[in-house]
């Protein structure tokens, strides 16, 4: 696109005009493109989806109730089956249940209408109810991918538990090496390229389901678009020229190897990665709702994941610290930072129905745990069975039950034994030498807590304030946290208890603490505070069914289409004793931990390893990455993904290797262009065969982040508090608000905080267009890299002009738009030529930083 606006030859004004009018038409064409990927990568078309939703709305849940009970995969009264539209259309001893389009023949809707066969037994359905069964039988039945009904039986099935998600891992050897190119693939592969195929498994695998569907690869990649994308990849940022050049000028066969392993062990591939798990688990630094206060400790827990990635922490213990860093038995304070996890829901400050804030705190909880370490969809089953996967009601709160015994904790420090003993030891010096001050003031805020006490209390249920008022050693957990729930409310509503303090106490007040102030010398540093959890030591409050009035008490458990006759208890003697606890924890959460981190758990391993694949080739082998049950979409490649497990569980749960082993494939250093792209989009439109790299925007970060580094200003400082967005600091160290969103990040859709997201949203958006135009972060940049140009590489305008675009684009120009930027920039010919103003290099940089070569990942 810069090529053609640079040729036209306008003037500055006129070349906004028209780049303006290139990025809405552009705008237009992306949306179309949208559109269409959306329409083949699901539904045909509109009226597709609409009958689908119909289904979904008016037929499914009628259906579920009403009939597969009797008619269904475990019961098949008069041999007819009305959980698929094969066996409906098929039908029993009296002949099809349905003939899609044709009501008189269709029996289904005769017994419905109780006209001979009265269906259901129970009674007639309603009138609306029996008008939308003809309107969908007359549409043409139309029944999304022929998915089995489940039964409301709270039974689990053979069949359930014969999905994919759930068998053990195949462990199937990858396709043999093949010696000749095949004819499908002659025009498009040579020989030499043919032979890197056969070296990777994860290349033979891919090749033989290209030939199955009739596909062939694309050309491999040039060596600068390679590095580019290998630095986004890892590190989240483009290459700098001096990295280009490094490479380039390297002559080492093993140069790529060398340059992944490098990257690898570099901290900004921890910083960019952990996005990606912080994503997941609705990472925010602020409680949400209306006050969205911010969470000035929570940060440790994003530098624990930069770390843990860093570190190449292996996956159980990776998942056990996050679940139940608590519950070990050990010293080192970064345990109680990974718990952390338990503190990252939504929080609202001035709630007075404490009991149900609670509840949807610890729903919400479990939400998130079934979405990111299981991959399955676990709310629909908190009202009821899951009516699509094999998820019982009980399964829900088994699961929460794990959590049941958490206690909220902000009283902890993230420090060690001994440096708490050596922090007490000066304390206590401090303590000696103002002990009269502290009293005098203690004596004047007194009346003021209790009073402000008081005021708080009264504001609660009268349930909820006794759970206050008793003693924590005779609370149970649910009571326990009900009192805390009181407790942030006197921290954080109304002001404080010294808001309306009299003037002369005020006086008294600030004279006293001014004296007190005096002796800040001896006052040692305070330790890092934590925002974490534990387990109550006391008595863990039962589960409970939602809405079950019997109150029978749900013990913490698996799935139970993956523990056949419900399994073993899932926390037993064995278990605690072998697992190194804390005293006073119940070890809930550490079995927990451990049945998600085990290698012999087929679905939490495929889980993490198509979440890598996904990061790595813009969508994962299973395309709907938190979403493993039936309504999900099944694998691409069923056996690479079982392989590529099987690996990385068998060498030790390495994730660096397992980015080796992709980042070495063919399969990902392939071209975005394939010469017969037009033939083999039709036979593949949602590219989900591999058989080109799949081109993608970049993310806000990525796309903030390399802004900076193509003008030099990207602090690279690790780790620590969250700053401003002013600041030139990586992305992932910005305050991040759920409600106070920065207007850049969130722009190019950086996830509010809301829930679990594992693929991002990618819109194309007018707001967009208007951000890189006119905002005032790409202006800003756009004129630091002007200035920096010109500073540093003053000897000649083609020197800038090659810098401008190795900094933006990482690659060198081409003849022609050399040509056509000297054109723009005004730069007469001859050897004395001029450097540009700044003016004019800050637009044509400014064009740069908004072309499409920029702004995507090819």
């Amino acid at each position: 696109m810069l090529c053609t606006l640079l040729s036209l030859k306008f003037s500055a004004h006129q070349l906004l005009h028209a780049y303006l009018l290139a990025v809405c038409l552009g705008w237009l064409i992306a949306v179309a493109g949208s559109a269409r990927a959306a329409e083949t990568d699901g539904p045909a078309t509109e009226k597709d989806k609409a009958a689908i939703k119909y289904f979904e709305t008016h037929i499914r849940p009628v259906l579920v109730e009403k009939c597969v009970s009797c008619h269904g995969a475990n019961k098949q009264e008069s041999e007819l089956r009305l959980d698929t539209l094969a066996a409906a259309s098929k039908g029993g001893q009296s002949g099809p249940a349905i003939q899609p389009g044709d009501l008189d023949a269709s029996l289904l809707i005769e017994a419905i209408r109780y006209d001979g066969f009265e269906m259901p037994p129970s009674g007639k359905l309603d009138d609306e109810t029996i008008k939308h069964f003809e309107k969908w039988v007359e549409g043409g039945a139309v029944w999304p991918a022929d998915e089995a009904l489940r039964d409301a039986s709270g039974e689990i099935s053979d069949a359930d538990r014969q999905w994919w998600a759930f068998q053990p891992l195949s462990r199937e050897l990858p396709p043999a090496p093949v010696a000749n190119v095949p004819a499908v693939m002659a025009d498009t592969i040579a020989n030499e390229t043919w032979n890197r195929w056969q070296d990777n498994p994860i290349d033979r695998f891919a090749l033989d389901k290209m030939l199955s569907e009739n596909l062939s690869p694309a050309p491999t990649a040039d060596e600068v678009t390679l590095l580019r994308r290998l630095y986004l990849d890892l590190h989240g940022v483009i290459p700098t020229p001096e990295q280009i050049a490094e490479y380039l000028e390297e002559d080492a066969v093993d140069r790529w190897s060398s340059l992944v392993d490098r990257l690898l062990d570099d901290p900004a591939y921890g910083e960019h990665w952990a996005r990606h798990w912080l994503d997941l688990v609705r990472y925010c630094e602020s409680d949400g709702w209306n006050q969205d206060a911010f969470r000035p400790n929570i940060f440790r827990y994003r530098d624990w994941v930069i770390d843990s990635f860093n570190s190449d922490m292996p996956y159980p213990e990776f998942v056990r610290k996050q679940l139940a860093g608590d519950e070990i038995e050990s010293d080192d304070p970064s345990d109680l930072v990974a718990a952390g996890y338990l503190r990252l829901g939504i929080y609202e400050y001035n709630q007075r129905d404490a009991r149900n804030h609670w509840n949807d705190i610890m729903n919400e909880l479990t939400d998130v745990t079934g979405d990111v370490f299981l991959g399955l969809s676990m709310s629909c089953s908190r009202c009821h069975d899951h009516k699509f996967d094999p998820i019982l009601q009980r399964d829900y709160f088994k699961l929460r039950a794990f959590f049941e015994g958490i206690a909220w904790r902000d009283d902890l420090v993230a420090a060690t034994s001994e440096q708490k003993a050596d922090y007490e030891t000066s304390h206590r010096k401090w303590l000696q030498a103002t002990e009269d001050i502290r009293a005098k003031i203690a004596d004047i805020e007194r009346p003021y807590e209790l009073q402000k006490w008081k005021s708080t209390v009264d504001k609660f249920p009268l349930d909820i304030q006794a759970c206050f008022h008793m003693p924590i050693a005779e609370r149970t957990s649910w009571q326990n946290q009900m009192a805390y729930l009181v407790e942030r409310q006197y921290l954080e509503e109304g002001g404080g208890p010294f808001k309306n303090i009299k003037k002369e106490d005020k006086a008294r007040r600030e004279n006293l603490q001014q004296e007190l102030a005096s002796f800040d010398h001896l006052k040692p540093q305070p330790l890092p505070p934590l925002m974490t959890a534990t387990d109550f030591s006391g008595l863990i409050s039962p589960t409970y069914l939602q809405d079950d009035s019997s109150r029978t008490p749900v013990p913490p458990g698996f799935l139970s289409v993956m523990t056949p006759g419900d399994g073993r208890p899932a926390v037993d003697r064995e278990t605690v004793l072998a697992a190194s606890l804390r005293p006073n924890t119940s070890g809930r959460r550490t079995a927990l931990a451990k049945w998600i981190g085990d290698s012999e758990n087929p679905l939490t391993t495929r889980l993490v390893v198509n979440r890598i694949w996904q990061q790595h080739f813009g969508r994962g082998l299973v395309a709907t990455s938190s979403d493993f049950g039936t309504l999900g979409q099944r694998p691409s490649h069923p056996d690479l993904l079982d392989w590529l497990t099987a690996q990385y569980v068998d060498n030790g749960w390495s994730m660096k290797d397992l980015h080796r082993l992709i980042l070495n494939s063919q399969c990902w250093r392939q071209s975005s262009d394939h010469p017969q792209a037009s033939q083999l989009s039709r036979r593949d439109p949602a590219e989900q065969f591999l058989w080109r790299w799949r081109v993608r925007r970049l993310t806000a970060e990525q796309l903030r982040d390399s802004m900076l580094v193509a003008t030099g200003e990207l602090d690279r400082k690790l780790g620590g508090a969250s700053v401003e967005t002013s600041k030139p600091r990586r992305s992932i160290y910005l305050k991040s608000f759920r409600n106070k969103n920065d207007t850049f990040l969130h722009g190019f859709d950086f996830p509010p905080g809301l829930r679990s997201v594992a693929v991002r949203d990618s819109t194309t958006t007018p707001t967009q267009a208007l951000l890189l135009l006119n905002g005032k972060f790409a202006l800003s940049r756009a004129e630091k890299l002007s200035k920096r140009l010109l500073d540093e590489n003053a000897e000649s305008p083609e020197v800038v002009i090659e810098k401008a675009y190795q900094s933006v684009w990482s690659r060198l120009p081409s003849a022609s738009e050399v040509e056509a930027a000297f054109d723009y920039l005004s730069i007469s010919g001859g050897e004395d030529r001029q450097l540009p103003s700044l003016d004019r290099l800050t637009d044509f940089c400014h064009v740069l930083l908004n072309s499409n070569q920029f702004l995507y990942l090819d």
